[in-house]
């Protein structure tokens, strides 16, 4: 559980791996498949939809034991102009016990009521609401030290400086995981920060200036709820700060957050 809570953490924020048991003589699933729902939704920090609930369905197919092709959702079931709707695509391969490769293709479409450009997803263009994140994950557990960190790099789509170059904007993270014996409770601080942000895709600071920022610190709890020997709900609660924080309906910046979660599987 505590590993499945870490790889789907690194891969999208505030996500919760489903965990139901299996005998022990059955092999391992190439296919995943689940649906994650989670208040409100987080990315690196970031409050990505108003205060409505997030529905996150994922499906994984593992091609070899280092080879992984996946897609993953989320919306609001909602099409209010504060809705938010995205859907991904991403691969990933093992490079070593400790690093993975993960390429990832994110598109979100505005809602009609949003007033925002909406395109076709199969549209591959600058103005097209869309990037491709390029991320290296370390993941230490497996060597003994509860230890995980990445780096992401926007590499393509609309992702610009105020001059019209590609930004390259860049996120970082680094967290420690630690199981407290004997309440199936897994805690994980973490800290990450926009390292590079020329266009304020992580958001800029209260004089409108674009650059470093801690965006996402803050300290997550898990655990699994057993229902039965061959069924368990992993819940999570989470808190967040983000220094550039996230404006409301009322014109106030708010820069910490509460968010909530758990994760149902189909296969």
């Amino acid at each position: 559980m505590k590993k499945l809570l870490l790889v789907l953490s690194l891969a999208c924020t505030s996500v919760l791996s489903f965990a139901q048991e299996t005998p022990a003589a059955a092999p391992e699933s190439k296919l995943a498949i689940g649906v994650d729902v989670v208040y409100p939704y987080l990315w690196r920090g970031i409050k990505l939809t108003s205060n409505k609930l997030a529905v996150q369905p994922y499906l994984s197919y593992a091609f070899t034991d280092k080879l992984t092709f996946g897609t993953w959702a989320t919306t609001n079931l909602s099409g209010a102009a504060d809705a938010y709707n995205e859907f991904d695509l991403y691969l990933s391969y093992q490079v070593s016990p400790v690093t993975k490769l993960m390429l990832s293709d994110y598109f979100y479409n505005p809602t009609k009521k949003s007033g925002g450009y909406r395109c076709n997803y199969f549209k591959y263009r600058d103005s097209v609401p869309r990037v491709m994140d390029l991320s290296v994950l370390f993941d230490f557990s497996e060597k003994g030290a509860p230890i995980d960190l990445q780096l992401n790099t926007i590499i393509y789509g609309n992702d610009y400086d105020a001059e019209g170059k590609r930004a390259f904007s860049t996120y970082a993270e680094i967290g420690y995981t630690h199981s407290f014996e004997g309440t199936g409770i897994d805690a994980r601080a973490f800290v990450g920060a926009a390292v590079l942000n020329k266009d304020g895709c992580y958001g800029t600071d209260e004089n409108d200036e674009a650059g470093f920022g801690i965006t996402n610190l803050g300290l997550n709890l898990a655990k699994e709820l057993k229902f039965s020997d061959k069924f368990s709900l992993p819940i999570f609660v989470c808190y967040t700060y983000n220094q550039f924080g996230w404006v409301n309906a009322d014109d106030k910046t708010i820069h910490s957050f509460f968010s909530t979660g758990m994760s149902f599987t189909i296969k």
